[in-house]
């Protein structure tokens, strides 16, 4: 990995000591160094070479800050070799591994390959109005469909490999990848699906009817999901990031779009995650 890019979040400048620290020890391992604008604004370097996501190509992106930071950078890629490694300043950093105070020591162990890499699938989305094409977006987390003002229930015809699935009548639908799994989708109700499983989820957010529970279906079919009542504000919300206004007889048509690569460390497992970041399966202590 020759070529590294640091991107984050807005409002990090208590960590300004940390990204020049980094950019020293990438420099002085004769790194190629890429700065987001935000990072070398912050940083107070004038002189860069600018990392634009989706425009440069590089080996590796850092990505400082939460998931949020995460799923923004990865869903404006193109460049699907690009590696990814995530350092947690946000709050839960599912996605992101280490706390920046191990930076330098993780980033030593990254470079001498002592690491596994993690392939994530991604959902390719197209929306559908008139039978033409309007919108083109990328997901790692998820897709989700929801009424925008009202507490009113909405009809979403679905479809799989363009057989009837089920018209779901509820809040909203989420259409969500294994990643996925442990954020929205779990929220509503969904299962926890391993990350590199080849599947998709597709839960529906309190639904009208009880037996319409979450389903997992293989990740090579197709789904069209089609906007069936006339509301005026139904929102299409890619993984928490974008949102996209619906209308009347509109379709989502989605399907697994390739893999991302994500770093992880040769002791992290995903378990591990699960119980140190949701305490999935911990004992929680009852203080009265």
């Amino acid at each position: 990995m020759k070529s590294i890019a640091l991107a984050s979040r807005l409002k990090l400048e208590k960590y300004e000591k940390v990204f020049h620290s980094i950019n020293r020890y990438l420099k002085k391992n004769n790194k190629e160094v890429y700065l987001e604008k935000r990072v070398a604004d912050m940083m107070g370097i004038k002189q860069y070479k600018e990392f634009i996501p989706g425009k440069t190509s590089v080996d590796l992106v850092l990505v400082l800050g939460g998931d949020g930071t995460f799923l923004r950078i990865v869903n404006k890629m193109r460049n699907l070799n690009t590696k990814f490694f995530g350092i947690n300043m946000g709050n839960l950093g599912f996605l992101s591994e280490i706390p920046p105070i191990q930076i330098n020591k993780t980033l030593k162990k990254v470079f001498n390959g002592e690491y596994s890499i993690d392939k994530r699938m991604m959902l390719h989305i197209d929306h559908i109005r008139d039978n033409k094409v309007i919108g083109t977006y990328n997901a790692l987390n998820e897709v989700t469909i929801t009424q925008g003002t009202l507490s009113r229930l909405i009809n979403l015809r679905t479809k799989v490999d363009k057989k009837k699935l089920t018209n779901f009548e509820s809040d909203g639908l989420i259409i969500a990848t294994p990643t996925g799994s442990t954020a929205y989708s779990l929220s509503a109700g969904g299962p926890i699906v391993y990350p590199t499983m080849k599947a998709i989820i597709l839960t529906p957010i309190c639904p009208h009817t009880f037996t319409h529970r979450p389903i997992v279906i293989p990740d090579n079919k197709v789904v069209d999901v089609m906007v069936d009542s006339d509301y005026e504000l139904i929102n299409l919300t890619i993984d928490g990031q974008r949102s996209v206004s619906l209308k009347h007889k509109d379709v989502i048509h989605i399907k697994r779009n390739g893999t991302i690569n994500l770093v992880r460390l040769l002791n992290e497992t995903y378990f591990k995650t699960l119980r140190e970041k949701l305490g999935w399966g911990e004992k929680i202590e009852k203080n009265y």
